[in-house]
């Protein structure tokens, strides 16, 4: 029976090698059929042959043969969280996000440790139920304004309410207190309104009609009659972006009676320009890195996708200067459906004049609203107002030119409201080149460039050991290639890199053609999709490879790329770089990320919803500016591993600098590019790499002078994940 299962086998990788799946797939089905001794030996090629399988018959859309081969999988391999995690992926790209959800639960469960499991677990979490969730429900300045606003606006026994957007119902539960007539409370997510029904019966509230419907698909049928309160916080950072216009004025037409008002009763916009260069690198190419591409009058900007505005806690930034003073732009009121009807279609641009306090340079406008609850309570988003709300952040107009201003000056800016929200118009008449988020960072994070620049010397003196100069072959996989372009400008032959997007493949060829590289040298590659094959069987005197994505994990596929390059296209005693690559942790308690990922029923008027929207917490947290992040060090910064030889899974015991109870593990990267070159840290202003917080559920005590014991899990293709070892420590 054994040597008939390895002829099926081996059939099975013939068939494998012609790209035949289905066949191979039960070729080996048959094989441990036959033997089933035979399993462990030959289960990693056989999850390849039904990944790629499950790949062609993704692509034409056949589901249903997907899961019936899983099926036969799991009945020879009951216990591999490998499948057992697979099957989860499928589900979530069809759709099933519960039945996801069970089956990486089911292999963490399996396997604590197994990293893959765990973040597509918070995937399906983040996708579920938004982050900011969180955010807004521990605003207590935010809910106890709205909980005063609503007593004072409610008529006990008269008002009938709608909520409207009522995430997890607890502005629904506030008008409850009043005892309305009826209240309802829609949402247009199906898990929103299932917690919001669930946290109103657990809370003894059993009259609050939950709807799972966007307001805007509903008339006064749906809600058992016109109401004569609605009360909404739909609002984002530019107050619009939440398509608030839109949806009051349906509500309006359809869901609000004669006597009806809405709360909050109406808000203001304020814009205010400023300087802020670490705000403005994340957006445009500063000019002194431009100075250094040999391109200083191109306009080079973030590739916006239609944004008009970003998102920011803009207090965090220690260098803004606010250079003017604040413009009150425009007010709505929210009980005129006239005013809501000349906002969506406005005639004329608003304009905005500000009074310029200093000698300086506007790069960036920041806009926040006061919203107006009621005549007396009022909430502000105003960065440098001590009792803003925290539960929306400022936003910031990024996308015009860098203007030079002098005291007392007048100074002019006109935005448009499109589509129900807030555009500012250009300043600038001639075209900007647009590139991705990736490529602006890594070029704006000057220490890192430098830090290159003056690795040229050296690796030039070692590859002359090898070849001339002008026989020298280049891969650099970096977002821009600035060490191949330097490498070419001391006569390389040639340079293999990779670009983004397309823009960034035409932004690249205008800094070849500016420093008066010929094309012929350089082959740009675009986008992610590209394989191994591109190199051929050609070598490389030097490879240069970033593996780390700017969230601030590894990039997985970068990686494998990396390690292929170095051991089957790197000439012998070729350069790699970078030489190393260290991965480092701390031990810390933060109280922004635990109200960034926990509810706390002290910040809802002691309504009991955390138990309930706490089931969504994530277990990590990326794309963190370390700089702006208010935390106490509980360790020492330890170096965890060396991420190009490969993580592995291993305990870290570290001392206890200071007593506290430790919430979060924050991970970052030291990076050596050549020996004897000083390491750079990705912790620092201005890094185009952020950083990841693993976080603690539930909270460690800490205690100084004892060892802290952080376990780090590795998978085998080099996913990683650290936690606090609770058992050991």
């Amino acid at each position: 029976m054994e040597e008939i299962a390895r002829e099926y086998i081996s059939y099975a990788r013939q068939l494998s090698t012609n790209s035949c799946y289905s066949k191979a797939f039960d070729l080996f089905i048959m094989a441990f059929e036959k033997c089933p001794g035979m399993k462990t030996t030959h289960e990693p090629e056989f999850r390849m042959v039904l990944t790629r399988l499950n790949e062609v018959l993704a692509a034409g859309g056949k589901m249903e043969d997907i899961f019936s081969n899983f099926g036969r999988a799991i009945k020879e391999f009951p216990n591999s969280i490998y499948f057992t995690n697979d099957i989860g992926k499928y589900l979530y790209k069809f759709g099933f996000y519960t039945e996801a959800w069970c089956h990486f639960q089911k292999a963490l469960n399996m396997d604590s440790g197994f990293v893959n499991a765990e973040k597509n677990l918070n995937s399906v979490k983040n996708l579920l139920v938004e982050r900011w969730h969180f955010r807004m429900l521990n605003d207590r300045i935010r809910n106890e304004a709205y909980h005063s606003a609503i007593y004072e606006t409610m008529l006990p026994f008269v008002d009938t309410v709608l909520d409207l957007g009522t995430g997890t119902g607890l502005l629904a539960m506030y008008a409850h207190e009043r005892t309305p007539i009826a209240t309802t409370a829609c949402d247009g997510s199906e898990v929103m309104t299932k917690l919001a029904s669930t946290v109103t019966m657990e809370n003894d509230i059993d009259n609050i009609v939950v709807v799972n419907k966007l307001s805007t698909s509903m008339d006064y049928k749906d809600i058992g009659g016109k109401r004569s309160l609605l009360i909404t916080e739909l609002f984002d950072a530019g107050l619009f972006g939440e398509h608030i216009l839109q949806t009051l004025s349906h509500a309006w037409e359809y869901l609000i009676n004669n006597v009806g008002r809405v709360l909050p009763n109406r808000a203001e916009f304020f814009v205010v320009g400023a300087q802020c260069d670490r705000l403005h690198k994340k957006y445009q190419l500063s000019s002194s890195i431009k100075a250094v591409l040999n391109i200083p009058n191109l306009r080079v900007h973030i590739l916006t996708y239609d944004e008009t505005y970003d998102c920011e806690d803009v207090h965090l930034f220690k260098d803004i200067t606010y250079v003017t003073e604040p413009e009150s732009l425009l007010k709505i009121d929210f009980n005129n459906y006239n005013d809501i009807q000349d906002k969506l279609t406005p005639k004329d641009p608003y304009k905005a004049e500000f009074k310029v306090n200093q000698d300086a340079s506007i790069n960036v406008v920041i806009g926040y609203f006061n919203l107006y609850l009621t005549d007396t309570t009022m909430i502000t988003t105003n960065p440098r107002e001590k009792n803003r709300a925290n539960a929306w952040q400022q936003a910031v107009f990024f996308d015009n030119e860098p203007l030079n201003v002098f005291e007392n000056q007048n100074i002019f800016a006109e935005f448009v409201l499109h589509n129900g929200k807030l555009t500012m118009e250009p300043n600038y008449d001639s075209r900007i080149m647009r590139v991705s988020p990736e490529t602006i960072r890594f070029l704006n994070d000057e220490v890192y460039i430098n830090t290159i620049k003056s690795c040229i010397g050296m690796a030039s003196v070692y590859l002359g050991q090898i070849a001339e100069m002008s026989q020298i072959s280049i891969v650099d996989l970096c977002p821009f290639p600035y060490f191949g372009l330097l490498m070419l400008k001391r006569g390389a032959q040639s340079l293999v890199c990779c670009a983004k997007t397309d823009s960034d493949k035409k932004f690249f060829r205008k800094v070849f053609k500016a420093n008066k590289i010929a094309t012929s040298k350089v082959t740009i590659v675009v986008g992610d999709e590209w394989s191994q094959d591109v190199f051929g069987d050609e070598k490389f005197h030097a490879v240069f490879c970033n593996i780390l994505e700017v969230c601030g994990d590894i990039d997985l596929r970068q990686r494998e790329m990396a390690q292929h390059l170095q051991h089957a296209h790197l000439l012998q005693g070729g350069l790699f770089l970078p030489a190393k690559i260290s991965m480092v942790g701390q031990l810390v308690s933060s109280h922004w990320l635990d109200i960034n990922n926990r509810v706390y029923d002290e910040n809802v008027s002691n309504y009991k919803i955390g138990e309930f929207i706490n089931k969504y917490q994530v277990s990590q947290n990326f794309c963190i500016d370390f700089n702006h992040l208010e935390y106490t060090p509980l360790t020492n910064p330890t170096i965890l591993g060396v991420c190009n030889s490969g993580i592995r899974s291993q305990v870290f015991n570290i001392p206890i600098v200071q007593n506290g109870d430790a919430n979060a593990i924050l991970c970052w990267f030291s990076i050596e590019l050549m020996e004897e070159i000083p390491e750079i840290s990705t912790n620092r202003s201005n890094s185009f790499i952020d950083g990841i917080a693993f976080l603690a559920n539930p909270r460690v005590r800490m205690v100084y002078g004892q060892v802290a014991n952080i376990l780090c899990c590795a998978d085998p293709d080099g996913a990683f994940k650290l936690m606090i070892d609770i058992e050991a420590t």
